[in-house]
């Protein structure tokens, strides 16, 4: 039988189930004919096929670099797009469109720049597409995609219902109406649309997987792993999956079984960022801090801390990785985590740092500089405002190592003992003494400050509440209780205020999102501050203020509240709280309160 019919044979074995063993014969023959650029390529897509994709990646880029295979340099950026490396698959379609434009790749450069939130491209090709023909689902399917990341879900559910009048088994749309009324809280219709695609094909990996994430997010943690093992059945060797089931196992705090998902999975993608930020989760909960930070710069190989803009490419350039800070040489940037919470939380640590190395500069979001130059007299030289460095190249020319400041961790809080218990922020006493005059006219006994909102990232509905869940303390008529919450609230407290015996009061002229000096003598003149997971928590925690803060759900909550007891090593003065504990137990404002 000559090398075509036996490759024919084993490729018609595969199609029909026998999956390992014929990848295993045609290894076999690759291995004595490895000149053979055809037996290359369909290895390289078995290998996909088995989720063996990093084995597939160096066929494919050895069939491009020989002959600049097209074929091969499709397969790779899908392989890309599976992954999440949107930038590198958005690189590899350009190339081919250099070389001839194809249809399909041009729609899936629509694809790639939705996910990169580049919507008005995204956008502009599509419709390109659609003049030519109205009903082209790829096309229609990208811009549904866009109006969702836009926000317009109504918009978008009228795509993709109209991809179902002309495919009614499109299960792209169903997959895509799914996650739509999810986003809306439509949890009813959400499960129907998931179902209903399931129906079609019960053996879609990607379908198995949504659905598994949606149970995830409504706490039906068995659903989720029963289907997330059903994912598994179809696609056995994919890291990602067992990366999933080691989040609920977290959830569930199993981290027995979380550990041996979260490594299985390291083991077959061992750079892969989001794996390793779940392993150093665990380990973070557990306080073995060592090994929990170690893991915990896996986050820098995140699709946010890379080459998404000019200005992480140039950051990335300096990275500092190494595990030791001792005897280094060369001036140091800090620059602070994506939010103003995180900022807070680790610049804890910036006089340890600061103790060690003298030649270091800190930029900071511009509304804490004047909270970090007062309450680091010694170092206030050493802060400056966000993009001092980094936004002038002439400076950062003169900069040798780029340190985020989450990563400051692994080298001043390796164990329990290292967490610094005391208040670090300090108010401006006349902005304080001003505040103390406001108040004045407040006669209640006790003063409570409230915040019930986030709005910054993907789990702010999750962690957020209503003023309607807050019943309790307003039940409280001895305190007057003052709105700490920015954002757009106005209507919320009105039509609360309406009906509320004991209303929310607000502090004429405070600027509740960017006075952070004002916001900061607020918390200080309060008796207590509840709140939920926002960068305010994070405000009160820093200085000190006594602070009840409501966790969200399990999957929502970081690593920083996500504790074994009602305390985090990070802030002594804040008391944790599940929020079915605040919903269900009346007594939890005398208990923990102590008012």
């Amino acid at each position: 039988m000559n090398l075509i019919s036996q490759i024919n044979n084993i490729l018609k074995k595969f199609e029909k189930g026998d999956k390992l063993k014929s990848y295993k014969e045609l290894q076999k023959i690759f291995n004595k004919n490895k000149d053979n650029n055809l037996l290359r390529y369909n290895l390289a897509v078995i290998q996909q096929n088995l989720n063996l994709n990093e084995e597939a990646r160096i066929n494919y880029n050895h069939l491009i670099n020989a002959e600049k295979n097209l074929k091969a340099m499709i397969n790779l950026y899908n392989i890309d797009i599976v992954e999440g490396n949107y930038y590198e698959a958005l690189k590899i379609i350009e190339s081919i469109l250099k070389i001839e434009i194809i249809e399909n790749v041009d729609k899936d450069k629509a694809f790639v720049l939705y996910k990169l939130n580049r919507i008005e491209e995204a956008k502009n090709i599509c419709l390109f597409y659609l003049k030519k023909n109205n009903e082209d689902l790829a096309s229609l399917g990208v811009i549904g995609q866009c109006l969702f990341q836009e926000g317009n879900y109504d918009e978008a559910i009228k795509i993709f219902e109209n991809i179902l009048k002309i495919d009614s088994k499109n299960l792209s749309a169903l997959n895509s109406l799914a996650r739509t009324y999810h986003e809306q809280h439509e949890r009813v219709k959400a499960e129907e649309y998931y179902l209903r695609a399931l129906k079609i094909d019960k053996l879609s990996f990607y379908l198995l997987n949504n659905i598994a994430g949606f149970y995830r997010e409504e706490l039906s943690y068995k659903k989720a792993i029963n289907y997330y093992k059903q994912a598994l059945l179809v696609n056995p060797n994919n890291a990602y999956i067992y990366n999933n089931l080691a989040k609920i196992y977290f959830d569930l705090d199993d981290h027995k079984e979380a550990k041996k998902n979260s490594f299985k999975a390291l083991e077959m993608k061992n750079n892969d960022g989001d794996i390793q930020k779940t392993i150093s989760l665990i380990y973070l909960k557990d306080h073995d801090f060592e090994n929990g930070w170690n893991y915990f710069d896996g986050r820098l190989d995140l699709e946010d801390f890379r080459e998404k803009s000019n200005y992480v490419k140039k950051l990335n350039s300096k990275i500092y990785r190494s595990s030791s800070l001792k005897n280094k040489r060369g001036k140091f940037l800090i620059v602070r985590e994506q939010g103003v919470g995180d900022e807070i939380l680790y610049s804890s640590m910036y006089v340890d740092l600061l103790d060690d190395i003298d030649n270091t500069v800190i930029e900071c979001d511009p509304r804490l500089l004047n909270l970090y130059k007062r309450s680091f007299p010694k170092y206030s030289e050493k802060f400056v405002a966000l993009g001092t460095f980094t936004n002038d190249d002439q400076k950062f020319k003169n900069i040798d190592n780029v340190i985020y400041a989450g990563s400051l961790g692994r080298y001043y809080r390796k164990n329990i003992k290292d967490f610094r218990n005391y208040s670090f922020f300090k108010v401006d006493k006349k902005k304080f003494e001003d505040m103390q005059k406001k108040l004045s006219i407040y006669k209640k006994k006790y003063k409570i400050g409230l915040s019930w909102k986030s709005f910054n990232n993907k789990f702010a509905s999750d962690k957020s509440l209503s003023l309607n869940d807050l019943n309790k303390v307003f039940n409280l008529t001895n305190c007057d209780i003052f709105n700490l919450q920015y954002g757009d609230v106005e209507d919320e407290i009105y039509s609360f205020n309406k009906r509320a015996k004991n209303k929310l009061l607000n502090i004429k002229g405070l600027d509740l999102y960017n006075d952070f000096e004002g916001i900061a003598s607020l918390l200080k003149s309060l008796d207590v501050f509840v709140t939920i997971s926002n960068s305010t928590a994070h405000l009160a925690g820093a200085l000190g203020v006594k602070t009840i803060l409501i966790k969200p759900k399990n999957f929502a909550v970081f690593h920083y509240w996500n504790q074994k007891t009602d305390n985090t090593p990070w802030y002594n003065s804040i008391r944790l709280i599940d929020k079915k504990k605040l919903l269900d137990d009346s007594k939890f404002l005398n208990n923990i309160l102590g008012i």
